[in-house]
């Protein structure tokens, strides 16, 4: 069972991750403009179900995959900061362009698709997630709980923005500032993956 330190460091980083604009968290918000909260919440379900899927499908492949081979999570590593600093990099502006959002209505098979193809579940499962939990069915469970108590709020958090930006336009001039806050963490973040790796 993973200890309660390493739940709450890794729910950070996975919250970081997950707030940042990305495809599933598009189709939320396009969803909660079109038809708020209480039309998106199934969506919330199809979100969980593609990234248990996606982490999954990823944690346990390139667990099996790295026996052998020693220096895969570290090439993975490197890959997963690269990837942060790109989107942080990419959402730097992505306030611009938040309201471009798909313009049909957003399906249960739409989101769960998009979302187990999102590489944010690679990201999860390589980089974030303890590697103890694909090495125990009981240790992977208590860790997705831990994930799915993050994500949930997270994904009612963009539901719910769509509301708000159609309510009070005024605040969607604020939404620049916030995401470029949450870039600077990101690409502190991907420094910190940089020196584990450099640092062993």
């Amino acid at each position: 069972m993973p200890n309660l330190d390493t739940l709450l460091k890794m729910s950070l980083y996975v919250a970081l991750v997950l707030v940042m604009p990305g495809p599933t968290n598009t189709l939320l918000l396009s969803s909660g403009l079109k038809v708020g909260l209480r039309g998106t919440w199934p969506l919330l379900i199809a979100e969980a179900l593609g990234y248990l899927a996606g982490i999954a499908a990823w944690g346990f492949f390139l667990s099996a995959l790295a026996v052998g081979r020693p220096w895969l999570p570290a090439a993975v590593k490197l890959v997963s900061a690269a990837y942060i600093l790109l989107l942080a990099v990419k959402m730097w502006g992505a306030s611009r362009t938040l309201h471009d959002v798909p313009g049909g209505p957003v399906t249960f098979r739409d989101l769960f698709v998009t979302t187990l193809l999102n590489p944010k579940a690679l990201l999860f499962a390589s980089t974030l997630f303890p590697l103890e939990a694909f090495h125990s069915i009981r240790y992977f469970a208590s860790t997705i709980a831990a994930f799915l108590m993050v994500l949930i709020p997270v994904g009612i958090g963009w539901s719910c923005l769509g509301g708000l930006l159609t309510a009070r336009r005024a605040w969607a001039r604020h939404t620049s500032t916030l995401l470029r806050g949450a870039c600077v963490v990101l690409v502190a973040f991907s420094g910190s993956l940089l020196y584990s790796v450099f640092n062993r």
